[in-house]
Order: C-alpha cells, then sequence, then structure tokens
C-alpha cells in the first residue's frame, strides 16, 4: 500500500511535469497543501523533503517551496534521506549515554541523522517533544515511554505517527495499545532471581526498594513477591515504593525509618544502582556496614555500581547492546517499509554480576 507522502509526492511531481507549476515558481502553502490532501503536516513536510533531496523543489527560509530549476536540479547534491527521532526519559545521566552511544554507532554508520530529546519521565514534556517529533521530517522513532506503568497519557500522539506509516520502536518497556517492535530487560525474571541470590544465601528480612510508575519497576516487584511466595521460607520482607516525582531526600528518609527499626532488614533489592548507592551511602552514615549488616544489590550494572569505592552486585543490563540491536532493526525498517517487523522484539535474559556487597548469613 502506498504510504500518504509518497501519494502527495508524486501529486507535487505531476503538477511540475505537467508544467503546472514553472520553475521557481511557488508551490503552495503547507496549510494549503494539508487541506488540499487530507493530510498532516507531517506528511506535507516528508513529501516536501522528499523532493527537496531529488532536486525537483527549493526552499526558502520563512518564504516557502519553489519549483527548482534545471541549473539547480542538476547542482543538486545527495545529502543524508533519513533522520530518525530519539525521545528517552534521560539523556546525559545513569544508563541513557550507553544506550544512546550504541544507537548512535549503527546510525551514523549508515549516514543515519539522529535528533535527540528527553522526558525526564514528565507527560508534559513527551507531549511536547511528540508534537515536535510531528512537525518535523523525522522517518523513525526509538523511544523509551514515559511513565509506562500507567495508561499511557500521549498514546494518541504515538498512534498519528503510526498511522503516517513512521516506524517506531520501543526501549525497556512496551506502549500499550500500540503494537510495534520493542527491545526490553525480563525484569520478572531480573527481580525473581535477584531474590532468589538472597534468599539462597539465608537472608529472610528482604527489602525491595521499587519505582512503581515505570513498567520495569512494576515488573522487577512483581518478580521479588513471586521468589518469596515460591521460596516458603518463613520470612519478613517488605516493599518500599515511589515514584518519579519523589523527591530524593523523602527517599532517605523512608529509609532511614526502616534502618532505625529494631528488625531492620538484613539485605535490599533496589530499582537500580542508583537508589542501591543511596542506600549504601545513606547505611554507612548510620553506621551500618555492607555488607557486613546489610546486603544491597542493585540493578544495570551501571558504572555508578563500580564508583566512589563502591563494588556492588547488580543485575546486568545490556545498555549499548540494546541500542545497537534496536538501531540496527530501525535501518531494516527503513530499507523495508512495507515488512511487518514485530517478530524483531527482543527480551534480554538477566545475569547478577557478583560484587562485594552481598554476604552469606
Amino acid at each position: 500500500m502506498e504510504k500518504k507522502y509518497q501519494v502527495v509526492t508524486e501529486a507535487i511531481q505531476d503538477w511540475i511535469d505537467s508544467g503546472k507549476y514553472q520553475p521557481n515558481q511557488k508551490l503552495p502553502t503547507e496549510l494549503k497543501l494539508m487541506e488540499l490532501f487530507k493530510v498532516s503536516r507531517h506528511t506535507i513536510r516528508k513529501s516536501l523533503s522528499d523532493l527537496e533531496v531529488r532536486g525537483l523543489v527549493y526552499r526558502i527560509q520563512g518564504g516557502g517551496t519553489f519549483v527548482a530549476d534545471k541549473k539547480r536540479k542538476a547542482a543538486a547534491t545527495a545529502r543524508d534521506a533519513h533522520t530518525v527521532a530519539i525521545l528517552t526519559t534521560h539523556i546525559n545521566d545513569y544508563i541513557f549515554p550507553a544506550i544512546i552511544s550504541g544507537i548512535e554507532s549503527e546510525l551514523t554508520a549508515q549516514s543515519i541523522s539522529m535528533m535527540l530529546s528527553s522526558t525526564q519521565n514528565n507527560t508534559h514534556l513527551e507531549q511536547h517533544n511528540l508534537n515536535k517529533i510531528l512537525n518535523s521530517n523525522i522517518d523513525g522513532l526509538i523511544v523509551e515511554p514515559t511513565k509506562s506503568a500507567f495508561e499511557i497519557k500521549n498514546l494518541s500522539l504515538y498512534q498519528e505517527l503510526y498511522a503516517e506509516h513512521v516506524p517506531i520502536i520501543t526501549l525497556n518497556a512496551k506502549i500499550k495499545g500500540l503494537d510495534v517492535p520493542y527491545f526490553v530487560m525480563d525484569d520478572f525474571e531480573g527481580g525473581r532471581i535477584a531474590t532468589k541470590y538472597l534468599l539462597d544465601k539465608g537472608h529472610q528480612n528482604i527489602l525491595g526498594v521499587f519505582k512503581t510508575d515505570d513498567q520495569q519497576g512494576i515488573d522487577r516487584m512483581n518478580g521479588f513477591n513471586y521468589a518469596i511466595q515460591q521460596s516458603q521460607i518463613p520470612s519478613l520482607n517488605r516493599s518500599l515504593m515511589f515514584q518519579s516525582g519523589d523527591a530524593k531526600a523523602n527517599l532517605g528518609m523512608r529509609l532511614r525509618e526502616i534502618f532505625e527499626l529494631p528488625d531492620r532488614p538484613t539485605a535490599l533489592i533496589c530499582y537500580n544502582d542508583q537508589i542501591a548507592v543511596t542506600a549504601f551511602n545513606l547505611a554507612l552514615s548510620m553506621g551500618i556496614k555492607v555488607p557486613e549488616q546489610l546486603s544491597i544489590i542493585g540493578f544495570d550494572n551501571s558504572t555508578l555500581a563500580h564508583s566512589f569505592g563502591i563494588n556492588l552486585t547488580s543485575v546486568n543490563h545490556p545498555k549499548v547492546q540494546m541500542g545497537q540491536d534496536a538501531a540496527e532493526l530501525m535501518i531494516r525498517m527503513l530499507e523495508d517499509p512495507n515488512k511487518d517487523f514485530r517478530a524483531s522484539s527482543q527480551t534480554y535474559q538477566p545475569e547478577i554480576i557478583a560484587g562485594d556487597s552481598v554476604v552469606e548469613i
């Protein structure tokens, strides 16, 4: 089936070939083209960009789009035909630079440009960036959904991109209501094996600290609870839940209250290495020795897990590999836009990277 932008492109090319619009004559505005073809601004811009790459039209900033003359067409040079938008919850911290580096290495090798933005796990920022993407000439989207544990507030914007046949790939979580390829960890299994690791070392008083506005956190917590239930070991196990908007100081205060209990946990499973390091530093400040008095497991095996004198036991995350795999699939989707690539989704199996933060009791 012909894509909407291709229909528009062919119609405008027919105008040019038939002489309806002469060299250096201005084409109708984007708004008029939208009304004429009953398509979105994104579709019109993609069509005009395609015609510009082929040297059939040229654009003047603030002035509109014009039919190219033969000299301009002959002088037109090939340039990158594709731009892929990358929308993650964060860019510059934690594991995200590694994921983005993996994406960039594959796209750059194919001369594909990137448009990079983040949401800070905020749905309003996600909406802003998705609207910007819709109004830009992008050919694909690799995205980490915002607050993926809840109903996706900006689902209609994703659906609009999908309706325009823009290839979409999700990272770390799926988008409920949008059946597109995904690259995720088996976070349930990660929570399960991390808990079993502690149970096998004799721990029966375990605290799970989980972020519950992202699907990863929900799945890790469910794996934690499942392992406890399956063990049938009499135990005292608790969960401390938090969300993106919770202040770091508030989480620290809640952990402190638990650490001050007479039956404080002997072990912690933390949503990620950032939380694990926070717990580690708090324990040390309270005179609690890690791992002698408190064992800690994190998630993601980030550089943070091995910084500041810490060698944290952590559940591995593929990071660079995930980015590379997602980018490789995006390249295939751009090359073969009519193929169904949903079966190319990938779920990575977790493994525990043992450090020095867990002891047997």
